[in-house]
């Protein structure tokens, strides 16, 4: 009878247990991963949101960088990280995109809690500002008349920047060839020196067009960029092309969903500090944010779309 009651009061102990550590989140510093090398424009970012979170949390979040395997690594870490809150990682469009290319072990649907979609990035169609192109027009035009003559610079394969420029491509019935770097900064050089014509960029272009060597052809957002309001969109210009590429937080699967609700609450009111958004608008980022039950039917949308994304560009590139 001693042994049957202790058992009882083990079991209603462990039940009461959880509501009251989800009470008591966080004790404990948080670790936040960041799938990309220290000092790019996701790691200034994800460190400014680590350090305003914290001051809402009242715990420090700890950056931890993880570089690799097309941003996966943190989402591969969820697979055997406790889902006690205490372990999140930033989360790229690459997680929902990367399965269908070269496989991964964890499942984006199954394996991640989602907590908060934070922002998205600001993607443009540029040339040398000597370049005889003036705008989207005449270069679909000049790729038309002369397929393949035109090189543009992305920073990889299936990156964002990639598969917008197949998807024009296709759009457009021009033809061009992709060639792949290591970054912004690589393809810049390269196109600024002459070896390639286009570069589709990220915010990093924006001092070279300040400075007149950069001509801004479009953006690839669903509206207009606050830094250039006078560059039109790829939708504007009359081609379903959109590309942000979105990031938020996510965490293991399972995860208690009162702890959930208080980092989403950290993350939603840094969204509101006025430093933190300038900081994104700086870094060429504008905030998208979805709580985590928008955000996980975002995500399952990212999953489906990317499968099919990835499909159709196979078909696409092997015409």
């Amino acid at each position: 009878m001693k042994k049957i009651l202790a058992a009882g009061m083990m079991v209603l102990a462990s039940a009461g247990s959880a509501p009251a550590l989800a009470q008591d989140f966080p004790n404990h510093p948080i670790r936040l991963i960041i799938p990309y090398s220290a000092g790019g424009v996701t790691d200034v970012v994800g460190r400014a949101l680590a350090e305003q979170s914290g001051k809402r949390l009242g715990q420090t979040v700890v950056v931890e960088n993880k570089t690799g395997a097309n941003g996966t690594l943190g989402a591969t870490q969820m697979l055997n990280t406790a889902a006690d809150g205490y372990t999140v990682t930033m989360v790229p469009i690459g997680i929902f995109r990367m399965p269908h290319i070269t496989g991964t072990r964890y499942d984006p649907v199954k394996d991640l809690t989602y907590i908060s979609m934070i922002a998205g990035y600001n993607y443009y169609v540029a040339v040398a500002a000597d370049s005889p192109w003036k705008t989207l027009d005449d270069l679909v035009a000049y790729a038309k008349s002369k397929p393949d003559a035109i090189s543009y610079g992305t920073p990889g394969a299936y990156s964002s920047q990639h598969i917008a420029m197949v998807q024009l491509g296709e759009a457009a019935q021009a033809k061009w060839t992709h060639v792949p770097y290591k970054g912004d900064a690589d393809a810049l050089t390269a196109m600024l020196g002459g070896h390639i014509q286009v570069l589709v960029g990220a915010s990093t272009i924006l001092p070279y067009v300040a400075s007149g060597k950069v001509r801004i052809l479009a953006s690839l957002g669903d509206k207009r960029s606050p830094d250039l309001p006078d560059v039109p969109t790829l939708k504007e210009a009359g081609y379903p092309v959109v590309h942000t590429s979105p990031f938020g937080i996510a965490g293991p699967k399972g995860m208690d969903p009162a702890v959930i609700a208080k980092l989403d609450g950290a993350f939603r009111d840094t969204l509101k500090d006025d430093a933190f958004l300038a900081l994104l608008r700086q870094s060429g980022v504008s905030p998208q944010y979805m709580d985590t039950v928008t955000y996980t039917k975002a995500a399952q949308a990212s999953a489906d779309t990317e499968r099919e994304v990835i499909k159709k560009l196979g078909n696409i590139m092997n015409k």
